[in-house]
């Protein structure tokens, strides 16, 4: 059976003891968690010159027109595989953590750390093979994108491999106060550390709203399974 955070058993503590409230106990037992990416950009933006030709043809003035040309075509299988790999990385992530009032972080038990970078570290190996047969295409997606740019096609906007183009990083980023503001300035110190307890009263209140959330639509998916997927015809179990 699944606890949530506020249905733990409380361990009995001392008068003096700080309450052990579902915040707390978040903030002891999870560590803040951060995945990004370096992304080689499929899109770029026309030059002034060629943006003006553009608005010159349409009889636009340049100033209201927007115009971009893509680089790679983003189909191509060997690309697929690669965007592939950075959707089931980005879902694990959300998958094992819960979300956090500050962008690009969520908590991850602090139990679930060595598992976590051991599958983050299989992702990245299969974002790096997969990168290696994408750039053996290199070539024939240039010639590609060559015939379908014409002259908006510029060599000089592809890099000669796409080495280091495309990579996958997490770190574990502190956010809890620094200890040395603690004796530097105890006033200061003492405001961040209410800052952070708000955060995390925050996140559990994030943590209770999406648990709501999913339970609904079990329950929705429950019912639609129990009067036959919406056609309104009941099922009989037994």
């Amino acid at each position: 059976m699944t606890m949530t955070l506020s249905e733990r058993p409380r361990q009995r503590t001392s008068r003096s003891a700080v309450p052990d409230t579902p915040a707390d106990r978040l903030r002891q037992e999870t560590a803040a968690v951060r995945v990004s990416f370096t992304w080689f950009g499929t899109r770029k933006a026309l030059t002034a010159g060629q943006k003006a030709e553009a608005a010159e043809a349409f009889g636009a003035e340049e100033k209201f027109l927007s115009a971009g040309k893509k680089l790679l075509d983003t189909r191509h299988p060997h690309f697929k595989a690669v965007t592939g790999i950075k959707g089931q990385a980005t879902a694990y992530w959300r998958s094992v953590s819960l979300s956090y009032p500050e962008p690009g972080l969520r908590l991850i038990r602090r139990d679930q750390i060595e598992d976590f970078s051991r599958t983050m570290g299989e992702f990245k190996r299969e974002l790096d093979q997969a990168v290696r047969a994408l750039d053996r295409e290199l070539e024939s997606l240039k010639s590609a994108a060559q015939a379908r740019l014409g002259r908006l096609f510029d060599p000089t906007d592809y890099p000669r491999s796409l080495d280091g183009e495309f990579d996958l990083i997490w770190d574990f980023p502190s956010i809890e106060p620094p200890d040395y503001l603690r004796r530097l300035h105890p006033d200061l110190y003492r405001e961040e550390c209410r800052r952070a307890q708000s955060r995390f009263d925050e996140a559990v209140r994030l943590a209770e709203t999406a648990f709501t959330e999913e339970l609904s639509k079990l329950v929705e998916h429950l019912q639609e399974r129990l009067t036959g997927s919406g056609t309104g015809a009941v099922i009989i179990c037994g």
